[in-house]
């Protein structure tokens, strides 16, 4: 993917960073991959591929416990305590597998100690984001969180952007926005008319879904936004 390399950044001088947090600050692909596993050996059947399909082609959301609820139909559970052992098993293995990148704490750091604002921009329910964040001892450092639920958008679309930047009170031009997602993260701010950083490190969707897309940025770990934010 094309974009230019972190050390061109030098110089370069912003009021803000938005950024996303799945993929982005913690590996929450791999968080959800074994929270899926736990629950397949707690029902005792099934596959990991199995629920993650049912997650990826829900119609309630990817986040939805419905999902689970259609695994198990599918696999012939319809006892309801089985359910509710599943649910409970998925969600306290996901939050608790969720680790933040290497450096993402310190970085965070280093940008508000700066004096420059922070938003996340999440597809996440307003309640999931809030304890990721707290999970990860993130949530200290944002000014802003901007979620579907708390706003009525969600991303790709442009207007999640400028909602944050008009909450932080910062000009577009003025803000950096990174994300692991080419579609999701990439493509609409730069509409909105920012900087775009690509988190490579978190990357997961096949090229042949984001082609012609690309960041004026690519990085390979987080701290690689502190020199383009001109830190």
């Amino acid at each position: 993917m094309a974009g230019t390399d972190v050390s061109q950044g030098q110089g370069f001088r912003f009021l803000g960073v938005l950024v996303d947090l799945d993929n982005t600050l913690y590996d929450f692909g791999t968080a959800k991959e074994e929270a899926c596993r736990q629950v397949v050996n707690a029902v005792g059947t099934g596959t990991v591929d199995d629920l993650i399909r049912a997650f990826l082609f829900s119609p309630y959301g990817v986040e939805s416990p419905k999902a689970i609820q259609t695994f198990l139909t599918e696999k012939g559970i319809t006892d309801p305590d089985v359910f509710i052992l599943a649910i409970n098993v998925y969600t306290k293995a996901k939050i608790e597998s969720i680790k933040a990148y290497p450096g993402v704490y310190e970085t965070l750091l280093k940008i508000h100690t700066a004096g420059l604002k922070i938003g996340a921009v999440t597809n996440a329910s307003l309640e999931h984001a809030t304890e990721r964040l707290l999970h990860i001892q993130a949530s200290d450092f944002l000014n802003c969180l901007v979620t579907p639920d708390s706003t009525g958008l969600k991303k790709p679309d442009p207007a999640m952007f400028l909602h944050a930047a008009s909450i932080l009170k910062i000009q577009p031009h003025q803000l950096c926005a990174v994300g692991d997602n080419l579609v999701n993260d990439i493509k609409p701010a730069k509409q909105a008319g920012m900087c775009t950083i690509h988190a490579e490190y978190g990357n997961r969707l096949p090229p042949e879904f984001s082609e012609g897309i690309s960041a004026d940025f690519s990085i390979s770990s987080f701290s690689d936004i502190l020199p383009i934010l001109g830190l």
